[in-house]
């Protein structure tokens, strides 16, 4: 019989661990260390000779797996975290190590194995709620990711996206409240479309403003402008804003000949609805610049009398016409071909306005 020393049974003990010698015939022929571990398989005492396999039922199947460890193919087995459930029900950890095991250095040939019965419970709780923790923490990354998509979604498609951008990458909050300063302001309006929607269907109509709209809100971005509203079949757009461009005006005007080079150029018909173009205003001037509306809502936008002008310097305009005003003029005078207007007096002004038509930019 294998005698432990009585420093090694402290160990085991210490360690929560038990062992069995078992012979080639697959028997228990002892144990030891600590027996509270032989529990786990079995209530009653152990009864010498008995069979490995039913005192310890999880092993069926691994018997060729024990017969390579005789042999010496097999250095060793080993199965972890097995639940086991005490009468008490209590659910314990069991671990189970089998090694090739010599009575003494002079045998030659592998005649017992020992197996190892260490009960690590506490270690495998901690495990398994780190584990827990650790698939918790993995959704919820996963549920985060899914929200940050869908807020960059909304950002990008519900709020004027430079607007957006600034607003997560400065990690403020925006407050109703603007402030002053010089912007360009454009406006694109789609000539003769009341009179177009009466012979479309509602869903033509849709599709046929998702075109043109397409058309305009392309061209804006494309120069750096930040679309502020869409009005049925009209667009506004701010330069310089939130964002300072030194060349603001020739932006705005760059972006109103793409609408229109690119309007005239879009054969609508090919998708079913009929082709429209733009007429487009432009005027430079002192805005305030913020969000306005009430407590629960807001909107990105311009303020002031110079975005009325370029509304109603839009509604001067002529489909496939880009107007601008004097001061936007003056930004960028020598560079486009423009053609001075007679004098008009625009709607909600006392003066008569110079308005100029550009065609081209000469540089």
């Amino acid at each position: 019989m294998f005698t432990v020393p009585p420093l090694f049974q402290l160990i085991l003990n210490k360690q929560k661990t038990g062992y069995l010698v078992v012979d080639k015939n697959l028997m228990i022929t002892e144990s030891g260390g600590d027996q509270n571990t032989f529990a786990f398989f079995k209530e009653e005492t152990l009864q010498f000779p008995e069979s490995l396999l039913d005192f310890i039922p999880e092993l069926y199947g691994y018997e060729e797996y024990l017969s390579q460890l005789f042999e010496g193919k097999c250095p060793e087995i080993s199965l972890d975290n097995i639940n086991k459930t005490t009468p008490a029900n209590e659910l314990h950890y069991v671990n189970l190590t089998i090694l090739p095991f010599h009575r003494d250095n002079t045998q030659q040939e592998t005649n017992f194995i020992l197996v190892l019965i260490s009960d690590v419970t506490p270690k495998s709780t901690i495990q398994q709620t780190l584990k827990q923790q650790r698939n918790e923490l993995i959704l919820l990354r996963q549920d985060l990711k899914a929200t940050n998509e869908r807020l960059r979604f909304i950002v990008q498609h519900y709020i004027p996206f430079e607007v957006g951008k600034n607003l997560l990458e400065n990690k403020t909050v925006p407050k109703l409240g603007g402030i002053e300063r010089e912007v360009t302001v454009l406006f694109a309006d789609l000539r003769n479309f009341t009179s177009t929607c009466e012979k479309l269907h509602p869903q033509k109509t849709v599709h046929m403003l998702d075109i043109y709209l397409d058309i305009a809100t392309k061209a804006i971005s494309l120069h750096g402008g930040v679309i502020v509203n869409y009005m049925g079949d009209a667009i506004m757009a701010v330069f310089n804003a939130p964002n300072e461009q030194k060349n603001h005006a020739e932006r705005a005007v760059k972006a109103g000949l793409r609408i229109k080079e690119k309007a005239m150029n879009t054969d609508a018909t090919s998708e079913g609805v009929p082709s429209l173009y733009f007429g487009i205003g432009i005027n430079t001037g002192i805005a305030t610049i913020g969000n306005i509306g009430a407590e629960w809502h807001y909107q990105y936008t311009a303020i002031g009398d110079m975005v009325n002008v370029a509304s109603r310097i839009c509604g001067q305009a002529k489909e496939n016409e880009v107007l601008i005003g004097e001061q936007t003029l003056q930004y960028i005078k020598n560079d486009v071909t423009a053609i001075k207007l007679p004098p008009i007096k625009l709607k909600g002004k006392s003066d008569n306005m110079h308005l100029y038509q550009i065609s081209t930019f000469t540089k």
